[in-house]
């Protein structure tokens, strides 16, 4: 059974045309601003009408579609006055250990160091012997001929491959 996997859950649903819910808000109350700027103040004086109504409809523009660096206008504008207001520099304070937490060794516990010890290649051996026999192993197993398959001494760890074997 095959579904469909949505692509692009990320971007904005495009509400009004090619705008999205946002970019209509910005756009609707930036053109309110500015009709009502227009009914008011255009009568009486245009120049002044059109210094103060020029800035908010730029500033409405670009939050509505300008992008910087990929990024929109109001993630951008928001960065920057973080950037703006954040200290530049910063500066470590070495200070020293906390006092109320201080680590102490525990001396009625001292380390026990295991003794150095030298042992001898015919030790080795005896260790490796009992080692891979299991310590089911004389320590000289006696030589067998060829033809006679030798005893299998690891019987308790390979139960199964024995098994096999015999049948």
């Amino acid at each position: 059974m095959q579904f469909k996997v949505p692509q692009n859950i990320d971007m904005a649903d495009r509400i009004v045309g090619p705008l999205t819910l946002i970019q209509f808000l910005y756009l609707l109350i930036g053109g309110l601003i500015v009709y009502t700027l227009f009914s008011v103040i255009a009568p009486v004086n245009t120049v002044l009408f059109v210094v103060t109504a020029g800035p908010i409809a730029l500033l409405t523009l670009a939050l509505t579609f300008l992008k910087v660096q990929d990024q929109p206008f109001p993630r951008f504008a928001l960065a920057f006055i973080l950037f703006l207001f954040s200290p530049k520099m910063r500066v470590w304070h070495r200070e020293g250990p906390d006092p109320l937490l201080v680590i102490t060794a525990d001396p009625a516990k001292a380390k026990p160091q295991a003794p150095h010890k030298k042992i001898e290649k015919s030790e080795l051996e005896k260790l490796s012997q009992i080692l891979d026999t299991g310590g089911s192993k004389p320590a000289q197993a006696p030589e067998l001929p060829h033809a006679v398959s030798p005893p299998n001494y690891l019987k308790r760890s390979r139960p199964v491959l024995d098994a096999m074997k015999r049948k």
